[in-house]
């Protein structure tokens, strides 16, 4: 005879233990919940106090920045006014300094020149402090953006030529014609390498001979061309010729 023996599951007890299982899971996600809140709140916190303080920073600078600039700019104004004091040239000066300069066989300014000249003058000395530094600052700008060259024909006829960063002089041997004045300029060019695309020379002359100064006026034209040339149209060359000026010391 055969006994069939029945097995009984007692479900109650193993639905008791998987809702305390999931209890315990919630209460533990929601302790990690609340814990990263509080976290992230404080976190929040600290950011925005660090805002504020950066902010009273700001202000605190902006401000400052602000006296700054008012200061500078009453330094400004009040350096302007002397500046534009000396444009304030009577007509008989000034005509007495610009009128040596005037245009001859060897250059200098032709008329219109001249008198643009006294016109910018003119509208300087009638200018505010804040326009007189702003026209100086704005010159300053442009030279920036060239290499200005300084050539001044010497009494006995050598060139002294004030080039390079450190505004050095160099005295050369004596200009006899336009190919020893080109020549000359090319090798104090090799000495000091232009260090801009664009090279302003400005030229000028003492009590020298007339053949001395045409050795330059006329060698410029060719210096110009020889030199762009050589720079294979990379850079532009442009000069003055100013007249004459009083003997420069020449420094050591």
């Amino acid at each position: 005879m055969t006994f069939v023996r029945r097995v009984t599951l007692q479900l109650t007890p193993l639905l008791d233990l998987m809702l305390i299982v999931i209890f315990a899971q919630y209460m533990e996600v929601k302790m990690v919940a609340k814990q990263e809140i509080d976290r992230v709140a404080g976190e929040r916190q600290e950011t925005v106090e660090e805002n504020e303080i950066l902010r009273q920073r700001v202000d605190q600078w902006e401000t400052q920045q602000q006296q700054f600039d008012h200061a500078q700019q009453r330094e400004r104004e009040q350096l302007g006014q002397v500046v534009r004091e000396l444009f304030r040239i009577p007509d008989t000066t000034l005509n007495k300094l610009i009128q040596p300069r005037s245009q001859t066989e060897t250059g200098g300014l032709s008329s219109a020149e001249i008198a643009e000249l006294k016109a910018r003058f003119q509208k300087l000395a009638n200018s505010t402090g804040e326009q007189v530094i702003d026209h100086l600052l704005t010159f300053n700008e442009m030279r920036k953006q060239f290499d200005v060259w300084d050539f001044y024909l010497n009494e006995d006829g050598t060139l002294q030529i004030t080039i390079g960063q450190d505004r050095q002089q160099v005295k050369s041997k004596v200009i006899e014609s336009p190919e020893t004045f080109v020549e000359v300029v090319l090798q104090v060019r090799k000495q000091f390498p232009p260090t801009k695309n664009s090279i302003l020379i400005l030229c000028s002359y003492g009590d020298c001979r007339l053949s001395h100064r045409l050795a330059m006026t006329r060698g410029l034209p060719s210096l110009a061309e020889r030199m762009k040339n050589d720079g294979q149209g990379t850079q532009t060359f442009e000069y003055a010729v100013f007249g004459y000026r009083p003997q420069p010391e020449l420094k050591p």
